[in-house]
Parts: structure tokens; sequence; C-alpha cells
């Protein structure tokens, strides 16, 4: 798992969200979720900004972050219902992925890579050599989707939420193994795709722009020539 300058930053940016817009009229205190949590991220910023943050962290030490995302326990400091996701989920999201995973954000940079790995999987689900299923089928009009919104800058992931309305992509893809194992470069593909657009991550590959397209060029060349 990477190690890199650019999560030590990411970690500090999120931190800094958070304690600046939802969680700045809270105070550190142990008696509340809220100034748990505002103790959590003053802790995480402290280590990241003194280099002494290994990744991943171990879980032990991230125990309010977790419970606090998953049980979604300060969701009701955003401004509003529909800013949930903005304001709380993406850092949060992010944050975990960084410290609990040791994992690289997906970044604007990054976004070109995303969609041509979208495009692939389109292309790659249209073309298999054998009928797909209901949920394969399902699946392309749902990367479709997402496709779209991440080119027209109508999302921006993590998408966790979003994906519970993506039946065919949920069904096609389980961590271990999905359903287009036996398509060419199919686990990668959707595996790849899943991170990037549900959980707003990069492969551990991608240091670089120039890594990812290295990669994602290296995909698509084994498709054209199949």
């Amino acid at each position: 798992m990477p190690n890199t300058e650019e999560q030590r930053l990411d970690i500090i940016e999120n931190c800094d969200i958070l304690l600046g817009t939802v969680l700045k009229p809270f105070e550190n205190v142990d008696s509340t979720a809220e100034g748990r949590m505002v103790a959590q991220l003053h802790w995480l910023k402290e280590r990241a900004e003194n280099h002494d943050l290994p990744l991943p962290v171990e879980k032990g030490w991230l125990g309010t972050l977790l419970r606090v995302d998953v049980e979604g326990w300060i969701n009701w400091t955003a401004s509003s219902r529909d800013r949930v996701h903005d304001e709380i989920e993406v850092p949060m999201s992010r944050l975990v992925y960084l410290t609990r995973e040791g994992r690289l954000l997906l970044k604007p940079a990054y976004y070109p890579y995303a969609i041509r790995c979208a495009d692939t999987l389109i292309r790659l689900l249209n073309e298999a050599p054998r009928p797909l299923d209901q949920h394969e089928r399902a699946a392309i009009d749902e990367a479709r989707k997402l496709r779209d919104g991440l080119r027209d800058s109508k999302i921006e992931p993590p998408m966790r939420d979003y994906f519970s309305e993506c039946p065919g992509l949920r069904k096609m893809f389980r961590f271990s193994k999905s359903s287009i194992d036996d398509l060419l470069n199919g686990f990668w593909l959707i595996k790849t795709f899943t991170n990037l657009y549900r959980n707003g991550i990069r492969p551990d590959t991608w240091l670089t722009p120039e890594d990812a397209e290295r990669e994602v060029a290296a995909v698509e060349r084994t498709l054209n020539a199949a």
C-alpha cells in the first residue's frame, strides 16, 4: 500500500474540511459523538502534520472515525439534508480509505482515466462473446450514467449511496470475484470501476496520471487486439 506525501496532505485537508465546516461549532469533548469526532480529527491531523502517521493506521486508533462513518451520527450537522453527501459523507469516506486502507483518492486529474475505464467496461459488456445475464445487461446503463455524471461534473465520487440504486453493478461484482471473470480483463475492469466510482479511490499503481495512462491504455490495447 502506498505511503505518499499526497496521502499525508489529503488526510490534513479532509480533517480541515470537517473541522472548519460542520464540526466547527463543537468542542473537543468525550461526552458527545461530535466532540469525540473533533478529537479524532485533531489527532489524525496532528500526527499527519508531524509525519508520524504510517498507513494504514491500526483500526484501534480509528474507532471514532469508523463508528461515526457507519452510524452517520454527525449527518445532522450538514447545512441541509441534501448536502449530507457533499459536506459529510465525501470527506468522511475519504478519510476512512486514506487511514484504514492506505488508499489513493480519485481526483480530477484522474477523471479522464476513470471515464475511459467506464468506456472500456461498457464496450466489454456490449461485445461479450456470450449472452449477458440480466444483471450484466442492467450494468451497462448504470455504468453509462455514472460515467456521464462524472464527465459532466454532476457527481463527485465516492458515490456509496448511489450504488444502492445500481442492482446490476452490485450483483455483477463481489470483492473476491465477479460474474465477468471469464471476459477479457473483466475482473480488473469491474473492480477498478467500482473502486473509482463507488469508493472514490484509485488503484495503488496510479501514483501519477502517467501511471494511469499506461495501465488504462494497456487494457484498451488488449481489448482492441481481441
